[in-house]
């Protein structure tokens, strides 16, 4: 992809290049891509020229190296297909200013250098060089949020020779402000994804103390919402893009929304989510009371007793590790960073009948939610 001039801001019309760029995908999801930038060029021009400059302060910071991709990231299609690009642009830049007062100064270099950043490494079951959670930035072609919070293992040297890390779980979330209330918002989970570089399930339930890898991380979604003062909220899979054209007239994929609506449907449904507005559940910040043991067998309750040791031991953990790489926010934090010019407050977010151009969505490139994936 041809880099922008580090001398001149580029135009909005760049964009246009960028997307036909190979590096965006094949020739059918380029040619999307190119349509929706000369749409946002066109109709919504304030809110792109906003966001070009937004991404051209960064990269001129060092904070961004790749300016034409980051600025696609508000022309790709969101999860929440009833996000308008305006829209899109607001919650973008409300996420880059948040980014840069909830990491201490060391964590935000390495999480914008492109290195992940270490929260929490977690005792490593039997076997394992280190178990770990991770936070790194979200490739700019996936559509359920800009950091992606990590599971990661790694067997020991004497299990296996030449051992890599493998990813046993991971959640996509952004920050931003729903009707003027700071949000962790959960934009996708999945388990493993690689075909080779797996956990067999007996390993990981081992690993776990028989937590299941999904619900394991939207846990520690609530930890860090709590940490940073923020309401939890999940996509409303009745909005997620696969429930819209095309996909919708082709059989296939509407088997495949199914899945995705069965899959959120669990996860949501286990931590009692509560349907919302704007096309997201709102979750609980603490689901502690699911912890009694309260089965009827012995065998049942000492499982059960077992998860939650473990899960108290970890709850601990997190909140020990957390206070060394991020700051605690308040809920109602005045963001006063660099970007903030740019700021959503700029901006406002587009009524009901400026979704004009939600419907053409790609499906998700990052994250393959599906039911074996988190349950």
């Amino acid at each position: 992809m041809a880099k922008a001039s580090s001398n001149r801001m580029p135009s909005v019309w760049s964009g246009i290049p960028w997307a036909l760029a190979p590096a965006s995908g094949d020739l059918a999801s380029r040619l999307q891509l190119a349509t929706r930038a000369l749409r946002g060029a066109l109709w919504h021009g304030k809110a792109m020229r906003r966001w070009m400059a937004m991404v051209y302060e960064l990269r001129s910071r060092g904070i961004i190296s790749d300016l034409p991709n980051e600025y696609l990231r508000a022309v790709q299609p969101y999860v929440n297909s009833g996000t308008s690009m305006p829209g899109r642009v607001v919650q973008l830049i409300d996420h880059a200013d948040w980014l840069e007062t909830a990491l201490k100064p060391a964590a935000y270099e390495r999480l914008t250098s492109g290195k992940p950043l270490i929260l929490a490494t977690l005792a490593a079951p039997r076997g394992y060089e280190y178990m770990r959670l991770q936070l790194q930035r979200a490739p700019a072609q996936s559509p359920e949020g800009e950091l992606m919070l990590t599971l990661v293992l790694q067997r020991a040297q004497e299990v296996q020779q030449r051992a890599a890390p493998m990813e046993a779980a991971t959640l996509a979330f952004s920050r931003f402000r729903i009707e003027g209330q700071g949000c962790f918002v959960i934009g996708g989970v999945r388990g493993q994804r690689h075909p080779v570089l797996r956990l067999s399930p007996v390993e990981l339930n081992q690993a776990l103390s028989g937590w299941k890898p999904a619900v394991l991380m939207v846990r520690v979604a609530q930890e860090l919402a709590r940490f940073w003062g923020l309401k939890l909220v999940g996509l409303d899979p009745a909005r997620h893009p696969m429930h819209g054209r095309p996909y919708r007239w082709s059989r296939r994929y509407r088997e495949v929304a199914r899945q995705i609506d069965k899959s959120y449907g669990a996860i949501w449904n286990h931590f009692e989510a509560v349907r919302g507005d704007h096309g997201w559940m709102v979750l609980p910040l603490d689901s502690d009371e699911k912890l009694a043991a309260t089965a009827l067998s012995p065998e049942k309750r000492a499982r059960q007793s077992r998860r939650a040791d473990y899960w108290i031991r970890t709850r601990n953990l997190l909140r020990t590790e957390f206070a060394e790489q991020l700051n605690r926010l308040g809920a109602e934090l005045a963001l006063d960073g660099a970007t903030v010019a740019h700021g959503p407050d700029t901006l406002q977010l587009a009524g009901a009948g400026a979704f004009e151009d939600s419907d053409e969505i790609a499906p998700s490139r990052a994250l393959d939610t599906g039911p074996s994936s988190l349950l």
